[in-house]
Order: structure tokens, then C-alpha cells, then sequence
């Protein structure tokens, strides 16, 4: 095993100090929290302490992760190999014009994108060659060095523009020159092939070298010629090249360049050097000439050489680090209490032995009251506590769906019908609260003797809840009640009662008029009956679950 360099050793010893004297720190919060929770039983409940059994093995599993992360780190065997590759290829450098005439735009959109466009297309085509760029305007440079990285080669092409040649114009006498200064370079072997790209226009020289390399010429643009567009980020200008070196948006002004394509330069300097010609305007033929000739070539045969070093042994100490880490993290997840932490804040700053005086939660706290209240039939000290948790929950529709049940119980039927249309329009509160909202607004109409409305609100609760099983039963008992032969009897007895001019003695209520006054409390009874104000004010803190979610319910 190789030895860890004394640095290595120095951060190993540090992370390894610091981690045990947070481990430390924390065991120190958790026995102070316990004193605390013990000697305050309010507390006990609401901050749970995790066992400090298991506490400890959490803690030793995580520091025994963080040694064999370690040891998977430095404590590794390594070997160097070396592998060597033999490859035959092609060396390939594209001569590439860059000067303004480029960007005309009879060829769209442009002629320097046209050729960007053919290049990326057969780079895949290019794979397991070498190739370069090298970019001329009145100047040439080499752009991209051979290279047999073609995801690197069209990146060098995607960032091709008419900027790049500080001095302008084309001299394609100077970019010939820079070329066979690169192809007789030991960097490019024997078989090769120089492909040059330009519109052919050239005001320098007429006369050209002879190029040392396997020759294709790509001629781009028309002979009707197009505008010259050109814009400057820097200077956030943009327009058409004139003939005084300005721009002007103005594409028609007789003092805008037209750039035309010279054939006949382009072909000569083929035939000159044995190579081929294609206008590459309008369709790829040279660039799948290209391909063919690549194909048919003698290839150069090539051995590449790598250097690999190889780190043996660290995957067991990494698996094992892992495994740590994933025990530990299992153990906290399901036995550290997420509420520790708010209670070890407190621990931070200190307590006072009062602590317990102080609520954490003092609007939870009074909406729980209050459903105990409501639970045991107080209802004016319920509605007392709903009304103190108000401030801590003023937008909240649960809150004054409580209000409301404690509201009907007190007798307040038209304070509770508000409530619960509050409760209605909000868009946030569920289906099942919204049909009891309805359902509660049906009753509280009915004790208003409001027939017509307790009916409509029973009938929007079986549109919102058409499971909702006591407004299908009140509203068959409205229906038998507006329907019932006892009732219209007793209409048209009241209705001669009150023609007839009684004495004092005839005032007395009849046994017919008794008989239906008492059907009609039975009826008021039963429905009463399927009337669950309180089906929302279920208290369920005892069934598990976030506290703080569960308080309303």
C-alpha cells in the first residue's frame, strides 16, 4: 500500500477531530434535553429525545464511513499502464476563406454559414481521421491543429466568422503558403488532402504556389452576386457593406457591394495544382467527392500511445463507506425526532425555568382547546377559544368552519349561515368540508323555519357530495313534510279558524291542530338527527400524523 503524504495525514486527523467533537456537542444537547423534558412534562410529548443507544451507533457508523471514504481515497494500489492503438487515416486541412465577401447572402443565409452547415454534416463521415482548419482573409492563420477529436473539430467550425483576420481583404497567395508550411510539417504525414473554400474573389495576387497535398477546391456564392451583411456587437451597429466602407440599412442604395463569385480563378487554381472543382452553392456533391477520395486513398497507418493509471483495491473500502453511511442515515431518519432540532436551538441560547410558560404554538394550541370545549358540549367557551385563535389563522376557512358549528349550537343561525358561506367561496377548501359547509347551512335554514333555502342547500350538498347521506334524508323528509295530507289539512283548518269570530273558550287548540303540531316536531327531530355538526372538529391528534396538520380536524 502506498503512503499517505503528510498532508494527506493532517486533513485526514482534522476531519476525523471535527467530526467527533460535533458527535460530542450533540450529546451534550441531547442529555441537557432530556433533564429538560423530564422536568417539563408539557414538553415530553411534543420534543421526543432519541434513544442515546442508538444515538451512539449512528455516530460510529458515521465516523467509520468517513475513515474507509478515506482509505478509498489513498489507501489504493496504483498502476501504470500503457496501451498503444494502431490507426490508419487521412490527414484532411480545410483552407477556409474568413474575409467579408462571406457573408453575402445570395447564398442563405449566408455563404460562411453554408459551409459551416456542410462541414458539421459530414464530420461523423470524417471519424477516424485526422483533421484541421486554417482561416484567411488578408492574413492566414492556423485555426484548428490536426487533431482526430471530430467533436472538437466542429466545435472549431461552429465558431468560424469574418472577424477572426484582423487584416482585411483575401489573400489566397498567403493562405497556400501558411498551408504548405503546415503539411510539411512532421505533424502531417504523407497522405493528405487540402480542401480550399472561398468565393474566389482576390485582389492581391494572380500567380499561386503549388500546393503539397492532394487538392479539392469548393467555390461558394453566384454570379448575380448578393449584399454584404454585417453587424458589430460591440458597437451594436448593423447593416450592408458600401462601397465607402460604411453600413446603411438601405439593401437597394446603389452605394451597397455586390459580391460575386470568381469561377474562373477557382478552377484555374484547381487545374493548377491536379485537383477538383465544385460550387458548393446549392448542392454537397464535393463534399461526397470528398468522402469518396478519402475512401480510395492510400491511409496513413499511425500508433497511438496511452498512458492509463489504474487504482486497484479502492471499491471494497468504498462499498463498505457507503454502507456505513447508509446504516446511519437509516437510523436517524427513523429514530431522530425532527423536532429535536427546534428544541436543541432553544438549548442554544439558553432557558429560563419558566420555559414552559411559553407556547410554541399558542394558535394550534387554542383551536385544540377549543375542540375539547366543543367536544364536551361548552360551546360558549369553545366559541371563546376560536375566537382568541383568529390572529394566528385569519385566512383560514377551517377556522371559521368551527366557528360556525359553535355558532349553531349557541343558536346563532345566521352568524353560522355567514360563516359557512366564508367557507364556501373559498377556492382553497376541499370537497368534502365544502359539502359540509352546505349540508350545516341547510339545518341552520331549517331552524329558521326557511323551507326554501334548507331545501336549496341540501340539494347543493348532494351536487358537491351526491354520496352525502343526511341531506338525501332530509331532503325526503322536506318533501314528505310539504307533501303531507296532515299538512294541508292543517292549513285549511287554520284557514276557517280564522274566519270564524271564536270566543275566548274556542281559542283552544283543537286535538287535530296538537296532533299536527307534534308530527311536525318529530319531523324536526329526525332530521335534526343526521345533522353532524361537528364531523370536521373530529380530533385526531391521538392517530398519529403532523400535529399541525391534524389541529383543525
Amino acid at each position: 500500500m502506498e503512503p499517505i503524504d503528510s498532508y494527506y495525514y493532517i486533513l485526514f486527523y482534522f476531519s476525523v477531530f471535527f467530526a467527533l467533537l460535533a458527535i460530542a456537542y450533540k450529546f451534550i444537547f441531547l442529555f441537557n434535553a432530556r433533564k429538560l423534558t423530564n422536568r417539563e412534562k408539557g414538553l415530553k410529548n411534543r420534543f421526543p429525545i432519541p434513544n442515546l443507544i442508538i444515538y451512539t451507533i449512528a455516530s460510529v457508523l458515521l465516523i467509520s464511513s468517513l475513515v474507509f471514504g478515506y482509505l478509498a481515497l489513498f489507501q489504493t494500489k496504483a498502476n501504470e499502464a500503457e496501451l498503444s492503438e494502431s490507426q490508419n487515416s487521412v490527414d484532411i486541412l480545410f483552407l477556409v476563406d474568413v474575409s467579408l465577401s462571406m457573408n453575402a447572402t445570395d447564398v442563405a443565409s449566408s455563404r460562411l454559414k453554408r459551409v459551416q452547415d456542410i462541414l458539421i454534416r459530414i464530420a461523423p463521415e470524417l471519424s477516424g481521421n485526422r483533421v484541421g482548419l486554417l482561416v484567411f482573409a488578408g492574413g492566414a492563420f492556423s485555426f484548428c491543429p490536426m487533431t482526430s477529436d471530430i467533436s472538437a473539430f466542429s466545435d472549431y467550425v461552429n465558431a468560424l466568422g469574418v472577424d477572426m483576420v484582423g487584416r482585411k481583404g483575401t489573400d489566397l497567395s498567403k493562405s497556400i503558403g501558411k498551408a504548405n508550411e503546415i503539411l510539411s510539417s512532421g505533424k502531417v504525414l504523407k497522405n493528405r488532402i487540402a480542401v480550399i473554400i472561398s468565393d474566389g474573389e482576390d485582389h492581391e495576387t494572380l500567380v499561386y504556389p503549388k500546393i503539397e497535398a492532394a487538392v479539392q477546391v469548393w467555390g461558394i456564392g453566384t454570379q448575380e452576386g448578393g449584399t454584404i451583411y454585417f453587424g458589430d456587437e460591440n458597437s451594436k451597429s448593423s447593416g450592408f457593406v458600401t462601397k465607402s466602407g460604411g453600413l446603411t440599412t438601405d439593401e437597394k442604395s446603389e452605394d451597397v457591394i455586390i459580391s460575386t463569385i470568381d469561377e474562373t480563378r477557382l478552377k484555374t487554381l484547381a487545374e493548377d495544382n491536379s485537383g477538383e472543382y465544385y460550387n458548393i452553392s446549392y448542392e454537397s456533391l464535393g463534399a461526397y467527392r470528398l468522402l469518396d477520395k478519402i475512401a480510395d486513398m492510400k491511409k496513413n497507418q499511425i500508433v497511438l500511445l496511452q498512458k492509463i493509471r489504474k487504482e486497484e483495491g479502492a471499491s471494497v473500502f468504498l462499498i463498505l463507506s457507503v454502507l456505513f453511511l447508509f446504516s446511519e442515515r437509516f437510523l436517524r431518519f427513523f429514530y431522530f425526532a425532527k423536532r429535536i432540532l427546534l428544541l436543541v436551538f432553544l438549548l442554544s441560547f439558553g432557558y429560563s425555568s419558566d420555559l414552559s410558560a411559553w407556547e410554541l404554538d399558542p394558535g394550534g394550541n387554542r383551536v385544540e382547546e377549543g375542540v375539547k370545549l366543543f367536544e364536551e358540549k361548552k360551546f360558549q367557551e369553545s366559541d371563546a377559544k376560536f375566537k382568541e385563535a383568529e390572529p394566528y389563522f385569519s385566512d383560514d376557512s377551517r377556522l371559521k368552519f368551527n366557528q360556525a358549528d359553535s355558532d349553531f349550537q349557541l343558536g346563532k343561525y345566521k352568524d353560522a349561515i355567514e360563516k359557512n358561506n366564508a367557507v364556501i367561496e373559498d377556492p382553497k377548501i376541499g370537497k368534502e368540508t365544502k359539502a359540509k359547509a352546505l349540508y350545516n347551512n341547510g339545518n341552520a335554514y331549517f331552524k329558521l323555519k326557511d323551507l326554501k333555502s334548507a331545501q336549496k342547500f341540501y340539494e347543493e350538498t348532494l351536487s358537491v357530495n351526491p354520496d352525502h347521506e343526511g341531506a338525501k334524508k332530509n331532503l325526503e323528509l322536506l318533501h314528505k313534510k310539504q307533501n303531507s295530507p296532515n299538512q294541508k289539512s292543517s292549513e285549511n283548518q287554520s284557514d276557517q279558524t280564522k274566519k270564524r269570530n271564536l270566543s275566548p273558550s274556542e281559542k283552544k287548540e283543537n286535538p287535530q291542530q296538537s296532533k299536527n303540531k307534534e308530527t311536525e316536531k318529530e319531523n324536526a327531530d329526525r332530521m335534526m338527527e343526521n345533522f353532524s355538526p361537528d364531523s370536521i372538529l373530529r380530533k385526531k391528534s391521538n392517530e398519529g400524523g403532523n400535529r399541525d396538520n391534524d389541529k383543525f380536524w
